[in-house]
């Protein structure tokens, strides 16, 4: 009897094994590489301590000095002089186009032509504040200046409570912006703005209302730490500096 040969079998097993075991080892290098990129990162937000912030702001392009006050309940008076009083927090005192310019070692000028003042209050002390903006110095008599001015509230979250432009024109002009009363949770409970002097009562009052104030004069203080005046115009202190 004549048998007839098998049938050689062929198997593609071992191709298969080989394909799957590749494409495992693809999977597995594409899995490592996801897990070894570095996620963006969010931009850190910049955390503000404090419970208020007022802003003012005038024109990059002029040289007045316009100032910031604040009294708190306890008739604590914040200005340039005293920047930080109590929970008051004055960051910079700008002089106008005067400081704008800064020397940085290994840069060399750096050039900051804003004007703004940013006041914090940094805890609640319930009772009432008083916030009035004061132009220190005119460069220019027959201009006035308009100044912005923003109060927020940041806790829980930042919540626009009064925005306003006011104008300044005279030179030594205070305006009580606002005054209002935070009670024990440090929310406002009533606002007004009747004028409240706080300038005349802790530097002095303006004599010589006549001049163009382009001088930066400091009412000098007397043996006994009255304030007192000198009508005679002094030559431009940086009070930055002292």
């Amino acid at each position: 009897m004549i048998r007839k040969r098998p049938k050689s079998y062929h198997s593609n097993t071992s191709f298969l094994d080989i394909l799957f075991n590749t494409l495992v080892g693809f999977v597995l290098l594409f899995i490592i590489a996801f897990l070894l990129i570095s996620p963006v990162k969010k931009k850190k937000e910049i955390e503000q301590k404090a419970e208020y912030v007022i802003t003012i702001t005038w024109p990059g392009t002029m040289s007045d000095d316009i100032d910031s006050w604040l009294e708190d309940p306890m008739e604590k008076v914040m200005y340039f002089r005293e920047k930080e009083v109590g929970l008051m927090h004055l960051d910079r005192d700008d002089l106008g186009k005067m400081n704008d310019q800064q020397f940085v070692p290994g840069v060399g000028m750096v050039n900051y032509p804003y004007n703004r003042e940013i006041t914090t209050i940094r805890g609640i002390m319930p009772g009432e504040y008083v916030f009035n903006i004061h132009l220190y110095r005119k460069e220019h008599k027959d201009s006035s200046v308009p100044v912005t001015v923003i109060l927020e509230k940041l806790n829980p979250q930042v919540k626009l409570l009064y925005s306003k432009v006011i104008t300044l024109s005279d030179y030594w002009e205070e305006k009580t912006v606002i005054r209002f009363v935070l009670d024990v949770d440090g929310e406002i409970t009533e606002s007004f703005f009747m004028y409240k002097p706080l300038v005349e009562q802790v530097i002095g009052k303006r004599e010589d209302s006549n001049t163009t104030g382009l001088y930066d004069h400091q009412p000098p203080t007397s043996s006994s730490g009255v304030h007192s005046y000198d009508p005679a115009p002094q030559p431009p202190q940086k009070r930055d500096e002292e």
